[in-house]
């Protein structure tokens, strides 16, 4: 009996090293495991914010363009000079006035220096008082990037109508 005794003792015994070493053993490879895991996740993190970087990035690139495209449409590009003095003559004819261009100069933009070119143009009307101030109100409101830089108004004529006449220097920033 004794020897009987003595086999299931080296017998549990040995199925309890079996045991520990089998739970050591799984022990370090899931810890590796776990390890291997907690490193594929930090870059899956990095990954992930890195495509959201991305994302933001073409956001900020795609609202820029818009923003580049808004900015094109308020500046006088050079071959877009006779377009704009054609405007100014259209305005002025379904304003009821007669116009007289004195000057036009248009300034290429310096890209050395980064400047903006600029359209300098001079120019007289001739009408009724609300002729003139609806011409200025028209010239005023045109989508481009422009200043009156002066403006001076005479009046002329005798009893049957004053006949006003201003001549107006508009500036206009261009590419």
């Amino acid at each position: 009996m004794k020897t009987n005794t003595i086999k299931k003792i080296i017998f549990s015994s040995v199925v309890l090293v079996l045991i520990f070493v089998f739970n050591i053993i799984f022990l370090i490879y899931t810890n590796n495991a776990i390890q291997e895991i907690g490193e594929l996740k930090k870059e899956v993190s990095q990954e992930s914010a890195q495509v959201q970087n991305v994302r933001d990035t073409k956001k900020k690139f795609e609202d820029l363009k818009i923003i580049e495209e808004e900015i094109d449409n308020v500046l006088i590009k050079e071959g877009g000079v006779v377009n704009f003095i054609s405007l100014i003559e259209e305005i002025s004819s379904n304003s009821g006035l007669d116009i007289t261009i004195e000057n036009v100069e248009f300034s290429s933009p310096e890209e050395e220096k980064k400047k903006l070119g600029y359209l300098d143009m001079t120019f007289q009307v001739s009408g009724s008082w609300s002729q003139v101030t609806e011409f200025l109100n028209s010239v005023e409101g045109l989508p481009y990037l422009i200043n009156i830089d002066s403006l001076r108004l005479s009046a002329s004529g005798d009893e049957s109508g004053v006949l006003w006449s201003a001549t107006f220097k508009v500036i206009g920033s261009a590419i």
